[in-house]
């Protein structure tokens, strides 16, 4: 009976002591999932958040203009000489001054000239005599024919110099061929003018152009349909290409190409010019402000926004130009660029976004 008893209280020990550890294992379990929140709380609020900004990437199309200088000029000048080394009787026009075609604007003397003429006729008219006497003799069987042509070439002869005497005796009166405005007078009454040397310039404003000297990288890139635009004193002017010369000019090594100016542009000429040229055009591109590219070593990379995170991506640029570049690889429209904020930025670090729109018509210019 004994032995039933001491069973009975053994039992009741287990018990006792099977429901205090249950009930110290719940209660130690309870506070360790409570701990395990607390630090899950500590955790997520050390986390930094980094404010950005960001521009939602599209396509947009980029152009280049390339500047180019030079002068402009009236497409139709004269230059009037004289053929023969001769005394400057009179000049009839000063610079400035408006000419028509046909006019005189300077006279040469004619003493000499008319003694050239008046010995010139003399001598085609002797040789003229003599033929004719010639003739006759030899009709009558008094002279061989070859002596009859022998005289007949003398008097063509003193003909022809007859004549070039005559035309250079009407050259004295020296005219304009164009209507325009003389732009330079370099001779006076009295002076000696030498043969082939510019005595007045002339020059029609009316149709102006102006040539500019370009480089070798873009003269293929420009022809008759290539955009172009002037400016002079920041007022712009639309021009066209006339002409492109496929040599360089000697010395420079650049290659002139003659844009035709609008009429009454009120450029003058000699007046310089700056040209810009569209050299090439992209469409449908990505591109994105430089200053977010990240440099290291010979790898280019941006942020991009992932959800809440910060990604880093790497990218291949282009064609950049005026604080832009063109993006070849890396990036597609929709994705959202971090443009702000991006120098404290790690791979996965989480931010706060504010949203922009990139992707404007750019325009790339280089001087």
């Amino acid at each position: 009976m004994l032995k039933f008893f001491t069973r009975i209280r053994m039992l009741l020990w287990v018990l006792v002591l099977v429901g205090v550890g249950f009930l110290v294992s719940t209660q130690v379990q309870a506070k360790l999932k409570q701990d395990a929140a607390n630090l899950r709380s500590l955790e997520q609020q050390e986390v930094t958040q980094y404010p950005v900004e960001t521009e939602l990437l599209t396509t947009s199309n980029w152009e280049t203009w390339r500047s180019y200088y030079g002068q402009a000029k009236s497409a139709h000048t004269q230059n009037i000489t004289t053929f023969e080394r001769e005394i400057v009787k009179s000049v009839n026009v000063d610079v400035g001054s408006p000419v028509k075609a046909g006019q005189t604007v300077i006279t040469l003397q004619v003493a000499a000239r008319g003694a050239q003429v008046q010995s010139g006729k003399s001598a085609y008219d002797e040789a003229k005599l003599n033929y004719d006497r010639l003739k006759k003799l030899n009709a009558k069987g008094g002279i061989s024919q070859s002596e009859v042509d022998s005289a007949y070439a003398r008097m063509k002869t003193a003909e022809a110099a007859l004549r070039s005497s005559q035309s250079t005796l009407q050259r004295t009166s020296l005219k304009a061929t164009i209507d325009g405005i003389v732009s330079a007078r370099n001779v006076e009454p009295g002076e000696v003018a030498e043969a082939g040397m510019p005595l007045i310039s002339i020059v029609d404003p009316k149709e102006m152009e102006a040539e500019l000297m370009v480089s070798k990288k873009d003269i293929m890139k420009i022809n008759k349909s290539t955009p172009v635009e002037i400016y002079v004193d920041g007022q712009k002017h639309i021009g066209w290409v006339k002409r492109t010369s496929p040599e360089a000019q000697s010395g420079s090594g650049l290659y002139p190409v003659v844009v035709g100016l609008p009429e009454n542009s009120g450029i003058l000429p000699g007046t310089y010019v700056e040209g810009r040229f569209l050299v090439n055009r992209e469409l449908n591109v990505v591109v994105i402000p430089s200053n977010v590219v990240i440099y290291r070593g010979n790898t280019q990379s941006v942020y991009v926004a992932n959800g809440s995170k910060a990604k880093l991506t790497a990218i291949t640029t282009g064609e950049g130009r005026e604080g832009r570049v063109i993006v070849t690889s890396g990036l597609k429209p929709g994705d959202y660029l971090i443009t702000s904020g991006n120098r404290v930025l790690y791979d996965g670090a989480e931010i706060i976004r504010s949203v922009g729109l990139a992707g404007k018509n750019n325009n790339s210019n280089e001087g």
